[in-house]
């Protein structure tokens, strides 16, 4: 996956269906192995994918393995971004078309 960021939220396991804290990788903005949180702004510089400042962004997570059943299997996220503050981090349902966008987001909102 080459340089990337982690958010950790807490997210209900598709496999165990439990609620757990669930770490997963993202490219958006200074992609650097960085460590987030839901609420914490995104930092920009160096290795950088994306662009600052953007109103609504959507990007496409995937996720580390469960820390209660260790279910490894393909698990994407959306990484839901406003003004470079994540705000949230959803399962994938499939509404972005974010394989064929050409880059691991999408602006929503400019």
């Amino acid at each position: 996956m080459g340089a990337f960021n982690v958010v950790t939220a807490t997210v209900v396991c598709r496999h165990c269906d439990t609620e757990v804290p669930v770490r997963v990788q993202f490219k958006y903005g200074n992609t650097w192995q960085y460590e987030y949180q839901v609420g914490d702004i995104l930092k920009w510089g160096g290795n950088a994918i994306g662009k600052p400042g953007k109103r609504r962004v959507i990007v496409d997570g995937i996720a580390e393995s469960c820390p209660k059943c260790s279910y490894d299997e393909e698990w994407n996220f959306y990484v839901l971004i406003e003004h470079d503050v994540i705000i949230a981090v959803e399962p994938a349902t499939g509404r972005y078309d974010l394989p064929n966008a050409g880059e691991p987001y999408v602006v929503l909102e400019d």
